[in-house]
């Protein structure tokens, strides 16, 4: 859960659909970014993030800010997820890692 401008509203990040931001109540969508929109993001290190997606059809940089409880928690979450979208770009890159103590086996 999140907020922006007094209104509550659900975050979801998803491997196959991106970012997605929904009314609390009525779970009515109100915008849809794939992970490869997103062009930049910042934050004040307290409660807000600004992401920074690109409109697929306008071409047009559109800024959506929102407020966040435990704002690290999402920043570490929306990092993990992108991290694991660009992995598997490449079927190379997991094995192609030095681990150290060889987490991973290939």
């Amino acid at each position: 859960m999140c907020s922006s401008q007094g209104s509550v509203l659900c975050f979801t990040v998803d491997f196959g659909s991106g970012f997605t931001c929904s009314e609390g109540a009525s779970k009515t969508v109100l915008w849809r970014y794939k992970f490869s929109q997103l062009k930049g993001s910042s934050d004040d290190g307290k409660t807000r993030v600004k992401l920074l997606f690109k409109n697929a059809e306008s071409k047009q940089i559109e800024m959506k800010e929102l407020e966040f409880a435990n704002l690290t928690a999402v920043l570490h979450c929306i990092h993990s997820f992108i991290a694991a979208k660009v992995a598997s770009m490449d079927p190379l890159f997991m094995c192609s890692q030095n681990f150290p103590g060889n987490y991973m086996n290939g």
